[in-house]
């Protein structure tokens, strides 16, 4: 039977969204944990008459107003305290809420009218998570994210007749788009790339060093142990000359794979769900649903719904707020909440088994731990070292440190992969687009921090978004 790698991709259709009866933005979908929103009213022409700063309620399913408060931990998230009112709102309007993007105004002294929401000017950082959206922190500063040359921060940055959307100094008049305030509500589809790698420090440093212990154990590059020293010189060039024998061929492909651990996890494809519920005025509340998780390593692609991984489940992240702006979605900080080390440790067996199940008359390995058994046939390569010296005991001597050593290489990669699940536990996104139409966005762009044990790093991505039917 062909065996190749790429069989390892794994179709999948998107799960049915449902909640029993919620309503997510008009349309039926996924509820975290089954808290649903419904709190929306749409009359018949469309527009929605919420007040983003106000409580909401509908009339055949009212929802109490927010209560009040005097810090952040007394609102349910992702609702914060604006302790000057003494009530909870969403973060977005934390700070004397949304202000108008054209003229710049209604924020209160000391800050600025960044993106539509009126926010103290962004200052020194040390991840992305410190930086509103559109922002990225360059140098411990936040700093806009834009290819012009301006960078501008807010309006007074900007020359006569023009104002600051998205890091640009634009026309004012990009920003009169006729629009329903609520037409980003639905269940969009995201397929998104995101370049892990640049968020990542210290991972690969254990792998590349089970990388080389593996090299040396196939190199033959290892002390017999009870072995006279007068006879190492000669067992060892033996040794070295006959251990290829017994190496099968997907051991040197599996030391390049760990000795580039890195190119492995560099781009990570993930296919979301993003569940959008309207606010009013162009503010929006949501969370998002993973679909699919998929890797690339050398052409060879391993890809599976993340609820299909052992031990991960179901992949969602905490809810957060967003806004149109101009033309401009924004989506604010927001986490995955699983362990994202079990998505990368299962991607780095996947690939490492595949290996074996991409060539002819082999087996075609499920488990790390039979496959290295098999790495070495350790009682064939002591045969023939007692073949060609007939020192007493080399067979059994042979045997043992073979064994031995095969056994410290499993060892070191099972630790590796149980530390990567174990420590790689926290990644934060965020995200801008521009609108299209009320059904497509383009040139989505994600912000994320990737940590845990490991540090934090921040790395960037990209996404395209279609709203489902």
């Amino acid at each position: 039977m062909t065996k190749h790698l790429g069989t390892l991709i794994l179709t999948f259709s998107l799960l049915n969204l449902g909640c029993g009866a919620a309503t997510i933005g008009g349309e039926s979908g996924d509820c975290p944990s089954g808290d649903c929103w419904n709190n929306n009213t749409t009359p018949e022409n469309g527009q929605s008459t919420n007040d983003p700063n106000q409580p909401v309620t509908n009339p055949t399913n009212p929802t109490p107003p927010l209560p009040g408060c005097t810090a952040d931990t007394d609102c349910k998230a992702p609702n914060v305290c604006n302790t000057a009112a003494g009530k909870c709102v969403p973060p977005a309007a934390k700070n004397n809420g949304p202000c108008d993007p054209i003229e710049g105004t209604a924020c209160p002294s000391g800050q600025l009218c960044i993106s539509g929401v009126c926010m103290a000017p962004p200052g020194g950082c040390a991840s992305n998570d410190e930086c509103p959206a559109g922002y990225i922190c360059q140098s411990g500063a936040c700093q806009p994210d834009t290819k012009g040359q301006n960078g501008c921060k807010d309006n007074s940055s900007c020359p006569s007749g023009q104002i600051c959307i998205n890091g640009d100094c634009k026309p004012k008049g990009v920003c009169n788009i006729p629009h329903a305030k609520d037409r980003m509500k639905g269940n969009w589809k995201l397929d998104s790339k995101l370049h892990v790698r640049d968020g990542l420090k210290g991972l690969s440093k254990g792998l590349l060093t089970t990388a080389t212990t593996l090299q040396s154990i196939i190199s033959g590059n290892f002390a017999i142990k009870g072995l006279p020293s007068f006879l190492s010189s000669i067992i060892g060039p033996l040794l070295q000359g006959v251990i290829n024998q017994y190496v099968p061929p997907w051991g040197k492909q599996v030391i390049q794979l760990l000795a580039t651990i890195d190119d492995v996890i560099d781009d990570t494809r993930v296919v979301s769900i993003e569940h959008i519920a309207p606010l009013g005025n162009d503010m929006y509340t949501g969370w998002s649903t993973w679909q699919l998780v998929e890797f690339e390593y050398q052409g060879q692609k391993v890809s599976t719904p993340p609820q299909m991984i052992p031990g991960l489940g179901k992949v969602e992240t905490t809810k957060y707020t967003a806004r149109e702006v101009c033309g401009v979605f924004f989506i604010d900080n927001h986490k995955v909440k699983n362990g994202i080390g079990q998505i990368y440790r299962w991607a780095i067996e996947a690939l490492i088994t595949g290996i074996s199940c991409s060539m002819k008359n082999t087996p075609c390995y499920q488990g790390i731990n039979q496959m290295f058994n098999d790495l070495i046939k350790c009682q064939q390569l002591a045969n023939s070292m007692a073949q060609q010296n007939s020192y007493p005991g080399l067979n059994q001597l042979v045997l043992a440190t073979c064994n031995s050593q095969k056994q410290t290489f499993i060892n070191l990669l099972v630790k590796e992969l149980n530390d990567l699940t174990a420590n790689m536990t926290y990644m934060s996104l965020k995200a801008k687009a521009d609108i299209v139409n009320s059904n497509t966005m383009h040139n989505g762009k994600w912000y994320g921090v990737l940590g845990g044990v490991y540090g934090k790093g921040n790395f960037e991505g990209n996404f395209t978004a279609v709203k489902m039917p």
